[in-house]
């Protein structure tokens, strides 16, 4: 299962948190955009469990404030 999860960050944090999301398992990347979001990370995970898990880690971070996922389409 492939998703983007975007995550909203407290200012000047943004390069940090990427980092540290970026180390996370199941995280292809991370990277700082512009935009609603701050940071946009590509993952991928065996189930909506795994995933879950993983989007609720980033929600954690110190520094997160709202994140959003975003599953891919399988058409």
């Amino acid at each position: 299962m492939k998703a983007c999860i975007l995550v909203k960050t407290k200012p000047d944090t943004y390069d940090n948190i990427a980092e540290s999301i970026s180390k996370f398992a199941g995280v292809e990347g991370a990277f700082v955009v512009m935009g609603r979001t701050d940071i946009a990370v590509r993952a991928e995970a065996d189930d909506l469990m795994a995933l879950s898990v993983l989007a609720l880690n980033i929600g954690t971070i110190n520094g997160v404030s709202a994140t959003e996922t975003l599953i891919s389409l399988e058409v």
